[in-house]
């Protein structure tokens, strides 16, 4: 099975979600409708033929097909409760349409650069030397992925406190690829990068050179050299990678569907 139809595959639900935030399934059919407005094709999710509207009050438009299905498949797939916090794709739709802070892509671009300047996997730990070995294991080949695949010259760091690791000329050709996705497609990457606090990890996921769930495992290196040494409690550490793979799956996939808006016969 190929990246993308793992990616499908794999549920978009969090571990848990308020009591709170839960309402009790109020239709029976989940649908995808699609109409012309001023010669583009939009698609909307009705329940029970009434319109899927965004916490806004809008009614949800997509462009892409196959995002607007897999966010029907979401509202399928919930049973007798709403969990809402789960529904990802959802949250994400509501979020690029409503635009409730007024961003551009422009200012999104900007806030995933001030990402990449304190990248995770750039900034190398040199005083453990088991931590170091799984840096060069698990980090080194993210840094040559995103050199070979955008062209860049980045290097890993082990001064904490270094202010230049990122080249002026590496930041603008990071800024120039964020600037060819639209507003969707970066409202989905910005997610991706606060999630594991990496541009280059989601960089890898969405150009479908690693898996979210291996992509997080590299977020946390740390986290689990410390807990190879130390000790942890088993099942916190496990839900809290469970919930960030969960989210980088999912913005991958908004990523993706916001990317290519038609839908193919090889998905």
């Amino acid at each position: 099975m190929s990246l993308l139809g793992r990616f499908i595959s794999r549920r978009f639900t969090g571990t848990s979600a308020s009591a709170l935030t839960k309402r009790k399934r109020f239709y029976k059919i989940v649908d995808v409708i699609s109409e012309e407005t001023q010669g583009k094709k939009l698609y909307k999710v009705t329940l029970d033929g009434r319109m899927l509207k965004t916490q806004g009050g809008n009614v949800l438009q997509i462009e892409s097909e196959p995002l607007a299905l897999a966010i029907a498949e979401e509202w399928a797939s919930q049973e007798q409760q709403l969990h809402m916090g789960h529904m990802r794709l959802t949250g994400l739709a509501f979020t690029a349409q409503d635009n409730p802070l007024h961003l551009t892509r422009e200012s999104i671009t900007a806030k995933i650069l001030e990402y990449l300047h304190g990248d995770t996997v750039l900034f190398w730990n040199s005083e453990s030397e088991k931590l170091s070995r799984y840096q060069e294991q698990y980090w080194k080949p993210v840094i040559d992925t995103a050199n070979e695949g955008l062209g860049t010259s980045l290097k890993p760091c082990t001064n904490l406190f270094e202010t230049d690791v990122v080249s002026p000329s590496d930041a603008r050709i990071v800024e120039k690829w964020l600037m060819s996705h639209n507003f969707w497609a970066l409202t989905g990457m910005q997610y991706a990068v606060e999630s594991v606090k990496s541009v280059l990890l989601p960089y890898s996921v969405v150009t479908f050179k690693l898996q979210a769930e291996d992509a997080v495992h590299r977020a946390m290196l740390e986290q689990k050299s410390q807990a190879e040494t130390w000790g942890s409690v088993e099942w916190a550490h496990g839900v809290e990678e469970e919930e960030l793979t969960t989210r980088l799956a999912a913005a991958a996939l908004f990523v993706y569907f916001n990317s290519n808006a038609v839908t193919k016969k090889t998905l």
